[in-house]
Parts: C-alpha cells; structure tokens; sequence
C-alpha cells in the first residue's frame, strides 16, 4: 500500500514537500497532469508532467470532437442530455482540460426505452456502435446504465445512465427518486452553441461524486482523483447548503463519513480501503442503505447464472484438453464451431456465459490457482462466443514485473475489452504477441429493429 501513501501526499503535500516518489505516484494514478500546475517553474519534475498534462489536453480535444456531433444531433432530435463526472469536469470545473484523467464519458438519458433505442439508432446513423445492452431481454433490476455506444474510430466509449446510482444497495423506487431530483434541479447549459444540462452544484457533489462513489458499490475505497474533484466544486457551494441539501437527500451520514475519508478543506485524504471501507459503510448504514447485495438479489443472480453450466461443462472440459495436448492455440482455436457471419450477443447472455465460464474453470483447475487459469479460461470463453455466434479474438501477451518475464491469455470482441470480462486494462499491461484471428474480430451489423431509419 505503499503507492496509495505516496499518492495520498502528493496531493495534499505543499509543493515544496514533494520528493520523486509523489510525483511517481501521481503520475502512475494519471494525475501528473493536475500535479504539474502545483510545481513551480525550473522544477525537475515539471518536463515529465507537462508531456502528461499534453496527453491528457490532446485526449480530451479528441473526446470532445468525437461527442458533439452525437450530443448535437440528439437535441436536434429533442432527447435532452446530462453529462456529468469525468469529461464534464474536465470539460467545465476545471481550469484547464490538461489536468482530469477520466476513462469513458458518463451522460444521464431519459429511463423510458422508445427515448434509449431512438438515441441509439441516431448515433448508428452516424457510425457509432451499441454493445446491444437496450436489447437485452431483461436489464438486472440493479443496472443503472441503459447502454454502451462506441465511437466510430472505438476512441470513445459512452455510458449511457438511466439512474444516477445503481439499485445495488438501495430501492430501485430510491435510485429512481434521486435520479428524478436531479433532472428537476438540472441546469442548462450553453455549451459552445450545444445546449446540454449539467447537474445543480449540489448535486454534483452529492449525487454524482459522493452517492456514486460510496453508493454505487465503490464503498470501500476511494480514487485520488474525488480529491481534486471536490477542491474544484466545493468552491460552487457553500458548505451549508450542502449539509441541507445532504439532509434533504437523505445522504447527512453518508457526506460526513466522506468528509472524514477526504476533506481538502483540511487538507485530509485517506485512500486506504481498510481504512476508508469501515467510516463510509457505517455511514452507509446510518442513511439506510444496505453495505451487502440482498439475499433475494443474490437467488435471482444464481437463477440467471444456472442455465449457463451445463454447456459451460463440455467448453471447459474442452480447453483443458487443449491445454493438455499444447502447441499453437491458432491450432485449437481454429475448430471451434461457430457461424460463418457472427453477429453480436447482448450483454446479458455476455455476462451469463463469461462469468460461468470463469468459475467453471475455476472449480475444474483448483491446482492451477496459484499458477493462474487465464489459458484455459480464455480457450473456454473463446469456444463459448463463437458457438453463440459473437464476434470474438483470443490475445496473449507478455509483461515484465520485478525483473520476471509474464504471460497472460484473455479474448475481446469487437468492441474491444469485454465489460463481462473484467480485464479492461490488458492492452496497457500486456504486449501482444499472439491475436487470434489475427484482423479481430468483425461483427454484421444488427438486423431488424435495431437497425437505424
């Protein structure tokens, strides 16, 4: 925990306390480039920061040139749009757009489905892509997002919300209640000619920074970046009207447990999960809201995973065979059965396939467990793709740690990391050596409704 002590300091240090291990932090937690405007000139560490903060400033220049034209042709077709975290802070809050490393851009839609599918044809006609989740069967009675759309050039992925938080630990009627306060209180915004809604200051500390962090199922920890989030919006509002906007959501325990883990006021911040899990639970708790998924969640959880097992059985049983046997994987992998034209499965059937695949493989491999199950988990979930007709590639790659040489095996879609997966960053820790098929994946577009008009 070392790094998160180092990470904790360069944040909160004066500038002038900063040694090279803080700026090492910062920079591996992508906050070199908000660290830079901190350092004064001459400083050793100031090239290397500024390259980040460029990266981040030529990023973010790309994000934004890839998102207007969606946002622009969605108020043209009268759906209204709410950004908020990542890139609307970056994009507004900040001083520059050079500080603020965020990953997929986060925008708030309307719940009903007929609004969702007709965002989703638009953006199709102007060459983005659906992970499909809109035509899911049945959406998780907990899934806060409606669907997941892919820019043209896979540059940009964007989160589309239904509610502000996931039902995980409160009512879908509480979810639903806050998400429905915070379009009311919602402020519209001129945004370069573009108009858009952005969340009242209040609500974009309490909704959108404190309940989805500790809310939304990060209650055990905390990211560098919520520090820097809340220097910039605590100067929007003042702290009293926080406390009675906190008393009004009915989040006053849930705030002051936060405040407690990560003040700037105070110059305080704690990163530790063991540390930080135990203050924001009980504050959870205080509020009302449940620290554990319910016993009623985790039945039907189990009921959609069962149908799953018994093919789950014979693609496990087959990659173990195929690890057994060994050469070229492009060997094994080249006999699976599947469709001549692949056509994309929707997450759900993802989520049921992958996540029984991986315990699947787990339960048959308990000797493997200390060597890792990636090879025979990723042979499975290959075969289990292509059989379902999904657009899927196997990848290997190699990494250095400590001086040792190390593999892994995963597979992705055409869309790239699979959510399903939960391995999103193995294109930045991996160097690929072996892709099978080698151009990736290619995927027909969908037919039927889903096309767009």
């Amino acid at each position: 925990m070392t790094h998160l002590h180092d990470l904790q300091e360069a944040l909160t240090l004066p500038a002038a306390q900063l040694e090279p291990r803080h700026v090492q932090a910062a920079r591996l937690a992508r906050l070199g480039g908000a660290l830079r405007p901190r350092l004064p000139q001459g400083h050793p560490a100031r090239a290397a920061l500024t390259a980040d903060a460029g990266a981040l400033a030529v990023r973010h220049a790309r994000t934004r040139q890839a998102l207007r034209p969606l946002l622009h042709a969605w108020a043209q077709a009268g759906i209204p749009t709410l950004l908020f975290k990542g890139f609307a802070l970056s994009e507004f809050e900040y001083g520059t757009t050079s500080e603020r490393f965020y990953g997929d851009v986060d925008v708030l839609l309307p719940t009903d489905p007929a609004t969702v599918r007709r965002a989703v044809q638009i953006a199709r006609t102007l060459g983005w892509q659906s992970d499909r989740l809109e035509d899911a069967r049945r959406l998780p009675d907990w899934l806060h997002e409606s669907t997941h759309l892919f820019a043209p050039d896979h540059s940009l992925r964007l989160d589309v919300h239904r509610w502000i938080i996931p039902a995980l630990y409160v009512s879908q009627a509480r979810a639903a209640h806050l998400t429905t306060g915070l379009w009311q209180r919602a402020r519209h915004t001129d945004w370069d000619g573009l108009g858009i809604l952005r969340p009242d200051p209040r609500d974009e500390v309490l909704l959108t920074l404190v309940a989805n962090r500790v809310w939304g199922g990060d209650h055990g920890g905390l990211k560098g970046a919520d520090y820097l989030d809340l220097t910039h919006l605590l100067g929007t509002v003042t702290p009293a009207a926080l406390r009675e906007h906190a008393r009004q959501l009915g989040l006053t325990h849930t705030w002051d447990a936060f405040r407690r883990v990560c003040d700037p006021q105070r110059g305080h911040l704690t990163l530790r999960p063991d540390e930080t899990s135990a203050a924001l639970m009980a504050g959870m708790k205080a509020d009302g809201v449940q620290v554990r998924r319910s016993a009623g969640e985790r039945l039907r959880r189990l009921a959609f995973l069962l149908p799953g097992v018994p093919p789950a059985l014979l693609d496990v049983a087959w990659a173990a065979r195929a690890v057994r046997r060994g050469g070229d994987p492009r060997r094994h992998l080249a006999r699976c059965p599947g469709p001549s034209t692949p056509r994309p499965v929707t997450p759900d059937v993802l989520d049921r396939t992958l996540t029984v695949t991986k315990h699947v493989t787990r339960l048959t491999h308990p000797r493997q467990q200390r060597e890792g199950i990636c090879v025979p988990r990723a042979y499975a979930s290959y075969r289990a793709l292509r059989r379902a007709g999904h657009p899927v590639q196997f990848l290997s790659g190699v990494t250095r740690a400590g001086g040792a040489l190390l593999s892994h095996a995963w597979v992705e879609d055409h869309l790239g990391a699979i959510d399903a997966y939960h391995e999103a960053q193995n294109r930045q820790v991996f160097q690929v050596l072996l892709a099978y098929p080698a151009s990736g994946p290619a995927a027909q577009p969908p037919v039927g409704p889903e096309q767009p008009d």
